[in-house]
């Protein structure tokens, strides 16, 4: 079964906003309102907004404007609702009033609407109403104008070959190729899917749907992926690609479950019903019918319900029930000209149609029924192979649109090359002067006599040592060489600083990574031991004294001399609040020691 054409449609008008949107308990005010849900002609507005749209125009302080821009906004709704005939009613009423600004995107919009409702029933009033309103939307109203163009090319410049309507449909994704407007492009490749259908290339319309649903997984979620889904679920059906389809249907109804509006629920039932026809599964077709033909009760389209009526009759065509074939036949003579004429451009329903006359065993209607079904096939079978030299012509296009993107690209590489070149030339440029920069900032930092970390640098890292654990203390201590100036007359006056050298190497040796050792002055070393057990602290500081003092300086031919320290220490249980308080604490406890 080949998916109606109504069905398609609406994948070009109904991408329902998938994240609702948080309402006040205060009413928007309507300026407001009408701006916020102002909804572009490929998406549909919010259905979460529709009760506050119905309660603002219950208001008698609206001007002529704001009224005009909600109803056409409940016209929205309703197409989406799948509600197309009390929406073209309701536009045909706003935009016949007097007063209504026709320079407004809201006129223009209804006017696309008008001609979209008509699209719906395939019905060619579409064609005027599709070029008035690119002709109000110029570039003023982009997505109205890419609507009602792609809605031109597609349905109404049949005065063109279909090889020069591709290449206008190229163009326009050419155009929005280069942007990041994923919602249009979705549009586009939906509509350019919708030519490859009417060729019956549904393989290559499948491809274009799938595209669309694609560049629409980058914006939309929720409901927005619904309705380009099912139209490439009908295009899989339709070229045979069952497995795909039933995958494609498995993920709509995924999506569905959280969604379920009246019109997503029909898509799916009508999906799913068609893969158990096209199968040959009528007893699973039979078991989803009664979902079908509740979903399709709110839906206002004709064509909706002559496909349930259709997907009915199927199994009383396998159960060869006269009475219910017969009852079926009837009820064609009610049915409106334009969806009669619908369906008998289906191959599928043709056949059908042979089939039941045959159960009814009424050979001459059998017969008549046969030779429409055997001049249809002959005419797509036309159609197809002439298709050859137009699908030909769209490859062509394709290749020119493939060069164009190649030219882009390779301009884009081009300039990428130059932007990394000078990139690259800028990050060596900052690593030289980062490198020097932090060269030049450690020089500061340390002292050049001993190596260590110089007093400034010593005593801010230490000032920022967090609070030990518990149990845990920070431990400082300020050493302190008793006899420097001995020492250094034992080596020679020109020698000082290798006994600071040679010291510092000593302290180095002993210390660990996280500990803080710097020179604080001439003759003094501080020493702090972040987040250790004081009984630790202490024995390391006793040894630490040890080992300086069995340190002896001199040359070998004369008597060495051993190294004297005093040091005080410092032990906190918290971070060091007043540093200079403890400095000048170790100082004075120096001094004494070295007063004795």
């Amino acid at each position: 079964m080949m998916m109606n054409k109504g069905l398609l449609l609406v994948a070009q008008f109904i991408l329902v906003i998938g994240t609702p949107i948080a309402h006040a308990q205060v009413a928007e005010p309507v300026d407001e309102f009408i701006e916020r849900t102002k909804t572009v002609t490929y998406d549909c507005p919010n259905p979460d907004d529709f009760a506050e749209l119905e309660n603002h125009l219950t208001s008698n302080n609206l001007t002529q404007s704001q009224k005009f821009a909600l109803l056409v906004e409940k016209s929205h709704f309703l197409i989406c609702d799948g509600k197309a005939s009390d929406a073209q009613r309701l536009l045909f009423e706003i935009t016949r009033g007097e007063g209504v600004d026709k320079q407004s995107y809201f006129y223009a919009s209804a006017i696309y609407q008008i001609g979209f409702t008509y699209d719906l029933k395939e019905q060619p009033q579409r064609c005027e109403y599709y070029d008035q309103a690119q002709s109000l939307a110029t570039e003023r109203h982009s997505d109205i104008y890419l609507s009602a163009t792609l809605g031109l090319i597609t349905n109404c410049r049949m005065d063109l070959s279909v090889g020069e309507r591709l290449g206008m449909m190229f163009n326009v994704l050419e155009r929005y190729s280069k942007t990041n407007n994923y919602q249009a492009l979705a549009h586009i490749h939906n509509s350019i899917g919708l030519i490859y259908g009417n060729l019956q290339q549904h393989v290559l319309a499948a491809e274009q749907y799938l595209k669309a649903h694609e560049m629409g997984l980058k914006v939309y979620t929720g409901s927005n992926q619904l309705t380009i889904l099912i139209s490439a679920i009908s295009s899989l059906l339709a070229s045979g690609q069952y497995e795909r389809a039933m995958q494609a249907i498995n993920e709509f109804e995924r999506i569905n479950r959280d969604v379920a509006t009246p019109l997503t629920n029909y898509f799916y039932y009508h999906a799913l019903t068609g893969y158990y026809y096209r199968t040959g599964d009528i007893e699973n077709l039979k078991a989803e019918l009664p979902a079908l033909e509740r979903a399709v009760e709110p839906l206002s389209n004709p064509v909706y319900k002559a496909m349930v009526m259709w997907y009915q009759v199927v199994p009383c065509v396998y159960e060869r029930d006269e009475e219910c074939v017969a009852d079926y036949l009837h009820s064609l003579q009610s049915m409106h000209p334009a969806v009669k004429r619908h369906l008998e451009s289906n191959l599928d329903y043709l056949k059908l149609m042979v089939d039941m006359q045959m159960v009814l065993r009424d050979w001459p209607q059998a017969e008549k029924a046969f030779d429409k079904y055997a001049s249809r096939s002959s005419a797509n079978n036309k159609h197809s192979q002439s298709s050859a030299s137009i699908l030909g012509v769209a490859n062509l296009y394709s290749k020119i649109y493939s060069l164009e993107s190649e030219i882009e690209r390779a301009r884009r590489i081009k300039r990428t090359i130059v932007g990394v070149g000078i990139a690259a030339f800028l990050l060596f440029t900052l690593t030289i002067t980062y490198y020097l920069r932090k060269k030049h900032h450690a020089k500061l930092t340390i002292d050049p006599a001993t190596g260590l970390l110089n007093s400034d640098v010593a005593v801010s890292q230490i000032q920022r040592v967090q609070a030990p654990e518990k149990g845990k203390t920070n431990a400082l201590a300020l050493l302190d060489l008793s006899n420097f100036r001995e020492l250094n007359m034992a080596v020679g006056l020109a020698k000082g600083n290798e006994i600071l050298r040679d010291i510092s190497k000593t302290l180095q040796k002993v210390t660990r990574d996280t500990d803080i050792l710097g020179r604080y002055g001439p003759e003094q070393f501080l020493l702090c031991l972040p987040n250790i057990e004081e009984q630790s602290a202490m024995r390391f500081f006793d040894r630490l004294q040890k080992e300086l003092d069995e340190t002896r300086m001199g040359p070998p031919s004369h008597d060495r001399i051993n190294v004297r320290s005093s040091m005080s220490i410092f032990i906190a249980t918290e971070r060091w609040s007043d540093m200079q308080s403890v400095l000048d604490e170790l100082l004075l406890s120096i001094n004494i020691k070295s007063d004795h």
